[in-house]
């Protein structure tokens, strides 16, 4: 650091004679400038802000006394070096008194002066020292302060800082209220690999949110700000029920207006005490959650959500229709069951994405599954079923996976060859979904060859060489097996039953009920029970 110096003396001769007598610059100082009286050292000294003053102490309009007196009241940094004649030794000597650091006589001796500047650049360098070593100790204490204050407010939203301590009701104190809304921000991901950034970035783009938040909240008196499992944590306070949207509203432009970046934002519902700040974090974190199915970008406030119905056996339904779709080769049919399956999906999983998830590779695994047990081949499956969960878990949003999704069933879709040695089993597929969708109707050889496009002889020679049956043995199997989830499942009556599983004569139904399962209907209902 270079020692800023001004000289004055009311005989130019004299700084001069200063300037000549030594090598400045060996010393670390620079002449910053010069004066001619009290009255314009004053003012240079204002202007330059030196570190030290050179000066005779007998000067016109101003003494060197009335100048240190004003450098004292002005709480300047400065060190004053006066020079002065022999008959002024006494005036001197009550110069230093006032905080001079010393004096020389005229005529200025080379080595005097050199010894006295580094005495005053001693004396600027110890204190600067202690100077810094105050700063740092507040600077410590401010940040100790502050990471207290932090903890205490984590351990607030934790709902584990009681509130008998002497730690809750200082915090307490702080809030003003007379409500309290929570908000948490999270940064949207920009790509696939920015939540792999450099740590040295992620710290950068941390601080300079936190410093818009600091600026919106805390630095305005609304509220305060704090780091919560890497969440940026804003705990508004206020007396309109509408602010804590505009604010989250304003933070999320001005993070995107100065740093490029967007943000998605999830508030609690307003609270009135400190013991609620618990319930409003855990709010505020289901409405963040919620950006994964409304979108990114956005202030998402707290909502009321209703339980969720059962849609398991839509869900069947519309999988069995995107498998016929795909076994019979019908890229419309197969959309047309897909588009309400996955609104379907996120109706029901709203507010839980790992559900979300699962329940759509759960799906997928179903659908690819059943194509398999039907014999269709997929030849060159290049898709990672095993790895599958973990692929729709990467995705940000409900509407990045459906369009995954898309594509993980279309190319399902385009392996499934039709011209191949498939097209057999698919029309097998065919059949054995029409037997299962109608056997409660009068079901025929006739009917169904037709429906194959076969003769009947041809057909019942094609269908006991791919299913080790004969037609009418597998119908009646398929029927059997409905009529014992009928019983075991309702309180039907056995001509009910009969009905119902495609027989018009109960007598003849539980015969043949009896051949399959050795009892009567009513015989194995009791059985079940027992």
């Amino acid at each position: 650091m270079t020692i800023r110096v001004i000289l004055a003396d009311d005989e130019p001769l004299i700084i001069k004679g200063l300037r000549k007598l030594i090598q400045w610059e060996q010393l670390g100082m620079e002449i910053v400038a010069q004066a001619y009286d009290g009255q314009e050292l004053l003012e240079v000294i204002g202007t330059h802000s030196p570190d030290i003053v050179i000066s005779d102490i007998s000067m016109p309009f101003l003494t060197g006394i009335d100048i240190i007196k004003e450098i004292n009241s002005r709480h300047l940094a400065v060190k004053v070096i006066f020079i002065s004649a022999y008959q002024e030794f006494s005036y001197a000597r009550d110069a230093v008194a006032f905080g001079a650091v010393d004096y020389l006589v005229k005529p200025v001796v080379k080595q005097q002066l050199e010894d006295v500047l580094l005495k005053a650049a001693s004396l600027i360098k110890e204190e600067s020292e202690k100077s810094r070593s105050k700063i740092d100790l507040q600077r410590f204490e401010r940040a100790k302060q502050t990471e207290e204050t932090q903890e205490r407010f984590i351990r607030l939203t934790d709902g584990s800082l009681s509130t008998g301590t002497e730690a809750y009701r200082q915090l307490i104190a702080q809030l003003q209220g007379p409500l309290f809304t929570i908000g948490l921000i999270e940064l949207d991901r920009i790509d696939a690999h920015s939540d792999r950034w450099p740590g040295q970035q992620q710290r950068l783009i941390a601080f300079a949110i936190e410093n818009i938040l600091n600026e919106i909240v805390a630095g305005t008196g609304r509220g305060q700000v704090f780091m919560k499992n890497s969440l940026h944590v804003v705990l508004i306070e206020h007396a309109d029920p509408d602010e804590p949207m505009q604010i989250a509203y304003e933070i999320k432009e001005k993070i995107g207006s100065f740093l490029k970046l967007n943000v998605s934002i999830g508030l609690s519902k307003p609270v009135a005490t400190g013991a609620e700040l618990a319930q409003a974090y855990v709010q505020a974190g289901q409405a963040l959650q919620l950006k994964y199915f409304v979108g990114l970008n956005r202030v998402i406030p707290s909502e009321a959500h209703s339980a969720k119905i059962s849609v398991e056996s839509e869900l069947y339904s519309l999988q069995v229709e995107i498998i016929r779709g795909l076994t019979n080769h019908a890229w419309d049919d197969v959309k047309s069951g897909l588009t309400p399956l996955l609104k379907a999906i996120r109706s029901a999983t709203t507010g839980n994405v790992s559900l979300a998830v699962s329940t759509c590779f759960s799906t997928i695994l179903f659908i690819v599954q059943e194509i398999k047990k039907s014999g269709v081949q997929l030849p060159d499956w290049g898709f990672d079923i095993h790895g599958l969960q973990s692929l729709l878990g990467e995705y940000e949003t409900f509407d990045e996976m459906e369009r995954g999704i898309y594509h993980i069933v279309e190319e399902l879709y385009q392996r499934i060859d039709d011209k191949s040695g498939n097209k057999e089993k698919l029309v097998l597929t065919k059949i054995k979904q029409y037997i299962e969708e109608n056997y409660s109707e009068e079901i025929s050889l006739e009917s169904v060859s037709a429906i194959a496009f076969m003769n009947p002889y041809y057909f019942s020679s094609f269908f006991k060489k791919h299913t080790d049956q004969n037609f009418k043995q597998y119908v009646t199997e398929i029927r059997m097996k409905q009529a014992v989830s009928l019983l075991s499942q309702t309180d039907l009556m056995v001509y009910e039953i009969a009905e119902k599983v495609g027989y018009n004569n109960a007598r003849h139904f539980s015969d043949m009920f009896k051949k399959h399962y050795g009892k009567l209907p009513m015989e194995f209902k009791q059985a079940l029970r027992k």
